[in-house]
């Protein structure tokens, strides 16, 4: 089944790539298949990353209600330390490359084995003029009140990135609730900065530094996305 808006100018999204080494690509799917990947992602029972003084963690939804209000608040304080000192980020996810892997056959897992198929893949390579992207990794966000992702540029020595994108699946938003996508230069200057449309596709190529804005406390609301990363194997 082909997911993609057949509406798309590629030529014309191929340039602005090509021009900027990112692109925003508006109503990217079709409307019927942005609505049922909203609703999935809005169903689920998030789970909170963010890094400690040893490194990554991940609390499930179990484990953050059980959470009475010193622990939240040592959490909090903890997240806020290490943001004061090094890289940080602290916002909800659910791994979507896990549920393919176990052979889930709910609507996010589909989707996720579409997205590691040639119908996606060829027209991400097509659109960015990178040719051996041939894998991906995939996970569904949450930004909420509190929420942010630190400057960094994606590049790991374990795995060839590529490519980075998100796909976003928020109904109403607001810039000043945060949670935007910024690109910025070696100075600090912020070059490009992309609002998660509902139904784009932010796309760009690794490395490039970038940030999520924080979401501040009286953003009314929660920033869903699927996002992650091409791969070349």
């Amino acid at each position: 089944m082909d997911y993609i808006n057949p509406t798309l100018d590629l030529s014309e999204i191929r340039a602005r790539f090509g021009r900027d080494r990112r692109v925003l690509i508006r109503d990217f799917f079709k409307p019927d298949v942005a609505d049922a990947l909203a609703r999935a992602v809005e169903a689920i029972d998030w789970s909170l990353c963010y890094r400690d003084t040893q490194g990554d963690r991940r609390l499930t939804g179990e484990q953050l209600r059980g959470l009475e209000e010193d622990q939240r608040a040592h959490l909090i304080n903890g997240i806020t330390e290490v943001a004061r000192r090094g890289f940080q980020f602290s916002f909800f996810t659910e791994s979507l490359a896990d549920a393919m892997y176990r052979g889930e056959t709910g609507l996010l897992a589909r989707f996720i084995r579409w997205m590691a198929d040639e119908a996606f893949l060829s027209v991400m390579r097509d659109i960015t003029g990178v040719p051996d992207v041939n894998r991906v990794y995939a996970q569904a966000t949450m930004y909420a009140p509190g929420s942010f992702l630190l400057a960094h540029d994606d590049h790991v020595d374990v795995e060839d990135r590529r490519l980075a994108y998100v796909i976003n699946l928020t109904r109403q938003w607001r810039p000043d609730w945060g949670g935007l996508l910024n690109f910025s230069d070696r100075d600090g200057s912020v070059r490009d900065s992309y609002f998660p449309h509902f139904n784009s596709l932010s796309l760009f190529a690794v490395p490039q530094t970038h940030f999520v804005s924080y979401v501040p406390p009286f953003a009314q609301g929660q920033r869903n996305a699927i996002t992650g990363w091409l791969i070349a194997a």
